[in-house]
């Protein structure tokens, strides 16, 4: 962490299930502000020698208005997954290094395509609560690929479009993320920005294959994920 890094010590205020390992944890802001999309790195000390038995980036994902800050993370068995989830309400965990641009491009006139492998549903969305919190339109068709039926935010992302005709939503089952499969389910995606967020290793090889047909992207990558943990 460089010196002029300030850290933030946030309080947890609650912890609940989404789906399947899938677990939210709610912090206040510690005063914090952020941009829908954004990433931070989350500091738990003393649990090991190495910095990833103590640290983890997680995207936020919730979005400012709502006022918390939320992680939403599979819970496996690294020291720092495990510490997590046995936090109580009140202990509180270090945060630094705010950054990241995987956020929505304003001004934009054309419809975007989202793909979200997993749990990197997370950064859409803190940015479609973020759009409708002050009454924006949200012109994108969302293709979630999931690695089984218990779908993270699918209730809440099924209201969303239940009330937003313009948003399409597409959720995509036990079926590996490749350039084929967002072509043929978004056609529009090789003439529209596509914001591809995912394990690192599927956002790496489908974001080459995406670049090498002409699509424009942006990604968002998630460490320590692949095409079987996503």
């Amino acid at each position: 962490m460089a010196d002029n890094e300030t850290i933030t010590r946030l309080k947890l205020l609650s912890s609940h299930s989404e789906a399947g390992n899938v677990r939210t944890f709610v912090f206040d802001t510690g005063g914090l502000t952020w941009t829908a999309g954004q990433a931070q790195a989350y500091t738990l000390p003393y649990l090991g020698e190495k910095e990833e038995d103590n640290q983890r980036w997680f995207t936020i994902a919730s979005a400012p208005s709502e006022g918390e800050i939320h992680i939403s993370t599979r819970i496996s068995q690294s020291k720092f997954k495990q510490a997590l989830s046995e936090m109580e309400v009140g202990d509180v965990i270090e945060t630094h290094g705010l950054e990241g641009e995987f956020t929505w491009e304003e001004g934009s006139p054309e419809r975007v395509v989202l793909v979200a492998g997993g749990i990197g549903i997370t950064p859409f969305r803190s940015i479609l609560k973020s759009r409708l919190s002050v009454g924006k339109r949200v012109d994108a068709t969302l293709l979630y690929f999931n690695c089984d039926k218990d779908v993270p935010f699918q209730e809440e992302l099924e209201a969303i479009r239940a009330t937003h005709e313009e948003l399409e939503i597409q959720i995509v089952i036990g079926e590996a993320v490749t350039a084929d499969a967002i072509l043929e389910r978004a056609p529009q995606s090789a003439l529209q920005v596509v914001y591809l967020s995912g394990p690192e290793p599927m956002v790496e090889k489908v974001g080459s294959e995406l670049r090498d047909r002409g699509v424009r992207i942006k990604q968002d990558w998630f460490p320590g994920y692949d095409e079987k943990t996503y």
